[in-house]
């Protein structure tokens, strides 16, 4: 039997978020004869059981804060040989471990992939690290990679030579079932006529949950009938609880934490709402399409995740209520599949599988 392809990825955060869905719906599927994946993560945790289940590694860091202990356990992982070390960045801020894999005697081929369009933190400081970091990226890199054209602007001066790889997702997994939407509804008590909106996504100030909670009260006092479903968990879970609270709308906003049958959720919403500050390409936002639900977005996300005609866009200037005007004008799909053919051409896994696999071969030729 031939060698395995060792791949590091670079890395792991403790949300299960867009990159960490990506990796784990990527390694499922790809050859596992052909592919050893490995992981630099920065925290352990649950969802991480399924990699190692399927015969990956995750390796532990520090914080880069702690740049000693940072530098010395990173090399150490990359005297395993890897054949590639593939970097899932959100900016160039932190070029750190790109450097070191870069002058690493093994030589690992070096993948930079850009999964976001804004800095994670509102930092100046670090807005500076990236803009001056970008051009060493053009250089350093043996192939970039982004989800979409926006995130290929935001993480790289020169655009032509970068390949877009869709976030791929499992199609038979996400489409609407009518048996779930009821069973969901009944475990939360949601009688069927009730209409809800809903918003899968982790709990952080570019997700903008509290703007959402301003789009909901508004609603909610034109369809009394409402329910608001946010599905997720992160650290400003609390501040936005709190916030619903003293808003009267404890009886109305249900907060289900994080789950692992997102299909069946979105299955019993009927809006999905999402008005993040900032997105590269959200898997979630396709997800809702793929499933046939109404989907508005904020105008702040890349266009391109645009892909049934049930998806509005709206802009974070206007009112709640105006807002809440678009979602009760926007009439509801006769036929909750409608969203499935253009998403199964675009975005369905065995497309994103075929892109990583292709991406590897060519690298190593």
């Amino acid at each position: 039997m031939s060698k395995k392809i060792k791949v590091l990825h670079v890395q792991l955060t403790k949300n299960f978020g867009g990159i960490e869905s990506l990796l784990t719906n990527v390694y499922a599927n790809i050859d596992r004869t052909k592919y050893q994946f490995d992981f630099i993560a920065t925290a352990e945790k649950p969802y991480q059981k399924k990699l190692k289940r399927m015969g990956g590694n995750i390796y532990l860091v520090p914080s880069i804060k702690q740049i000693i202990s940072y530098i010395r356990q990173f090399n150490q992982i990359l005297n395993n040989n890897y054949d590639i070390v593939h970097f899932h960045k959100n900016s160039a801020a932190n070029i750190v471990p790109v450097l070191l894999a870069k002058y690493h005697f093994t030589h690992p081929k070096i993948i930079i992939h850009s999964h976001n369009t804004s800095p994670s933190m509102n930092n100046i400081g670090l807005l500076i690290l990236h803009k001056l970091n970008r051009s060493f990226l053009d250089e350093i890199a043996d192939e970039k990679v982004a989800c979409a054209n926006v995130a290929a602007n935001w993480m790289f001066r020169k655009k032509n030579d970068v390949q877009i790889i869709n976030n791929g997702i499992n199609i038979d997994k996400f489409t609407y079932s009518y048996k779930a939407r009821n069973l969901i509804r009944r475990e939360l008590h949601i009688s069927p006529d009730t209409f809800i909106l809903g918003n899968v996504s982790r709990f952080s100030e570019q997700k903008n949950q509290s703007f959402l909670i301003d789009i909901f009260n508004a609603f909610e006092k034109k369809v009394p009938n409402s329910k608001l479903i946010l599905v997720g968990d992160g650290h400003l879970l609390k501040k936005i609880q709190k916030k619903v609270i003293a808003l009267g709308l404890g009886s109305k906003v249900i907060f289900t934490g994080r789950q692992s049958n997102i299909p069946d959720y979105l299955s019993a919403m009927d809006v999905f709402v999402m008005p993040s500050l900032y997105e590269g390409l959200p898997i979630s936002a396709v997800e809702a399409q793929a499933e046939g639900l109404q989907v508005l977005l904020s105008d702040t996300i890349s266009k391109e995740v645009i892909l049934t005609n049930s998806t509005k866009l709206f802009s974070l200037k206007q009112t709640p209520s105006e807002i809440a005007d678009m979602i009760i004008n926007s009439s509801k799909c006769s036929d909750r599949k409608s969203g499935l053919a253009r998403v199964r051409n675009s975005y369905s896994l065995s497309s994103t599988v075929k892109s990583f696999n292709d991406l590897y071969q060519g690298i190593l030729k």
